[in-house]
């Protein structure tokens, strides 16, 4: 979604509503771990199509499917669902973590909590997040603006870690 001095598109608009209507209300407190997991360190609260939930704090183990091999890099969003579980989707490999974007929201049933970026020659499952290049973000990066992220995918989030 992209704003313009005049605006945005309808298609834009629709997109951006829908994301105020499902997100996360407060900030999860999404940090690296020397595990192979994110580590969620608050309770927070969040809403899916106007209903309010809680989810407490605990642990996002990752799986190979946000892995990269040499000189690749990419972006997933975190996901949650009414029942507290969450998912994460992968984004697109880029040859630069600086053209990977942060991949579109699976649909109106999850809310994003936030979102992650994955260095070159990362094992999900087994390396730690902790390491050089990971970084994990609060927020969901489909409402606002942001310095963070590049000109690729733009959004609102609280940064909480970089390795």
């Amino acid at each position: 979604m992209q704003l313009k001095p005049n605006g945005m598109d309808q298609g834009s608009l629709h997109q951006y509503l829908l994301a105020l209507a499902t997100r996360a209300l407060s900030t999860p407190a999404l940090a690296t771990a020397a595990a192979a997991t994110i580590a969620v360190g608050s309770t927070f609260t969040y809403s899916i199509a106007g209903k309010l939930y809680s989810k407490a704090s605990g642990t996002l183990t990752l799986t190979t499917a946000v892995s990269t091999g040499a000189s690749e890099f990419r972006k997933c969003r975190i996901e949650i669902d009414a029942a507290g579980t969450y998912s994460v989707i992968p984004g697109t490999i880029a040859a630069a973590q600086a053209l990977a974007a942060v991949p579109m929201k699976s649909g109106a049933d999850k809310a994003t909590v936030g979102w992650f970026e994955v260095p070159a020659s990362f094992t999900g499952g087994t390396t730690n997040t902790n390491v050089a290049g990971f970084a994990v973000y609060s927020g969901d990066p489909d409402l606002g603006d942001s310095s963070i992220l590049g000109a690729v995918h733009r959004g609102i989030e609280q940064r909480v870690l970089t390795s």
